[in-house]
């Protein structure tokens, strides 16, 4: 991140299918408010596959502000998951450690498949409250 650049708000999806799918979330959690500032989150809650095939998801939403670019933090978010085992591999067996999607950028709904399923709306819900 680089000093001068605008906060921007971004509000982003943690999901977690294997291993301990709690403490893949709450790392990620934690990792999101060491980038980000005026950080709130959603409780951590589970969700089935949206396709009805793979292991249920425990999933969070979290809110805040980072000083940097898009596509400088998204690539920190692909970073991340690489970093946590989300490879090659465990794509083609279904098997998600971490993923973090940017749903909302600076009010932008980035991604609208994502904003309107339940994994998202759940947590989001909280953060309106």
């Amino acid at each position: 991140m680089h000093a001068g650049e605008s906060l921007v708000k971004v509000v982003l999806s943690f999901g977690s299918n294997c291993g301990d799918r709690i403490a893949n979330i709450v790392s990620a959690l934690e990792w999101f408010r060491s980038l980000a500032t005026d950080c709130c989150f959603s409780s951590i809650y589970e969700t089935p596959e949206i396709h009805g095939q793979g292991a249920p998801y425990m999933n969070a939403v979290g809110s805040g502000f980072v000083n940097a670019d898009f596509d400088a933090f998204l690539r920190l978010t692909k970073l991340y998951e690489v970093k946590n085992g989300r490879d090659t591999s465990s794509r083609l067996q279904g098997k998600v450690p971490i993923d973090i999607d940017i749903v909302i950028c600076d009010n932008d709904i980035l991604r609208p498949l994502d904003f309107v399923c339940e994994f998202f709306q759940i947590g989001y819900k909280e953060l309106l409250k």
